[in-house]
């Protein structure tokens, strides 16, 4: 890839002062345009351009100039420095935020169950809370590092969280089928529900990051912990979709049909996750285990 003109740096990059004087010639341009000559006059579009050049100027020079002194404040605290540079600390740190996340939700899903008598967001608490015992468990056993790790250790730990997740199936499935067969769903009055529609874009968008972040470390923990957020997201999509309908309406055939089939879908798809783990942990022991072998023969 070829190197921008130095020309073009040049007029990107001119300089704190020229900067300064930039600034204040596209401020006072946008000044005469619209509080002295008006937005007609023909002035007016040798001000536009001017403080459009003037804005790029001034934010290049201040990334140029901020950014290296934020980067260096940054790396002056260990904790920041540690994890800006330590992958196996970072990924810790996100499934801790991932759990501190999840419990508060839970919490608010708990309150609203109180304050509403709604036994459905009751049950879909206990159910996260569940998922954030098992998500607990697994970060209590993340590798610090390449050298902690124990591949025998973690694939029971990785077979463990599917079968958690095989037995969640069951309380699922039936939350499932009593919103469908008896017409309950999920309530939320006034903006509410945009707060829980942005938790579950931000569940997806973390289970998608992290199946792209964790895979580079072959950890089962990791792999675990990457399972248990997709299913998060997954339910989250389903809950959502029973709030959404419930609050911008369609016939109740439409709204039955598409419950259903989302429902099913995501039992499916969270049956398919656990069963893979189950299986794909006894295969990769007993690779481990005949490895171990033919290593000490």
């Amino acid at each position: 890839m070829k190197r921008p003109p130095a020309w073009l740096k040049k007029a990107i990059f001119p300089g704190g002062k020229w900067a300064t004087l930039l600034a204040v010639l596209g401020g006072g341009g946008l000044y005469l345009t619209f509080g002295v000559l008006g937005a007609d006059h023909p002035f007016a579009y040798f001000s536009y351009v001017l403080s459009a050049y003037a804005l790029t100027v001034v934010v290049a020079w201040i990334v140029k100039t901020a950014v290296p002194a934020l980067r260096q404040a940054i790396h002056s605290v260990p904790l920041s420095h540690r994890y800006l540079t330590d992958s196996y600390f970072k990924v810790r740190s996100g499934l801790m935020l991932s759990l501190v996340i999840n419990l508060c939700y839970a919490a608010f899903k708990l309150a609203y169950a109180a304050l509403y008598v709604s036994f459905w967001d009751g049950a879909l608490a206990v159910y996260k809370l569940l998922l954030c015992a098992v998500r607990f468990h697994l970060i209590r056993h993340v590798p610090t590092g390449p050298e902690d790790k124990d591949a025998a250790k973690e694939l029971v730990y990785y077979r463990n969280t599917g079968l958690f997740l095989l037995v969640s199936e069951i309380p699922l499935a039936v939350i499932a089928m009593e919103i469908v067969l008896h017409g309950q769903s999920y309530h939320y009055s006034g903006t509410l529900i945009y707060v829980v529609a942005l938790y579950v874009f931000y569940s997806f968008g973390l289970a998608v990051s992290n199946a792209v972040k964790y895979r580079k470390f072959r950890s089962p923990v990791l792999s675990a912990a990457k399972a248990l957020n997709l299913t998060t997201a997954l339910v989250g999509v389903f809950t959502l979709e029973t709030a959404m309908l419930s609050s911008f309406g369609g016939e109740y055939e439409f709204q039955l049909m598409m419950t259903a089939a989302t429902g099913g879908v995501v039992w499916l798809l969270v049956l398919c996750v656990a069963a893979y783990m189950v299986i794909n942990a006894g295969i990769q022991r007993k690779r481990l285990e005949q490895t171990d072998r033919r290593t000490s023969q």
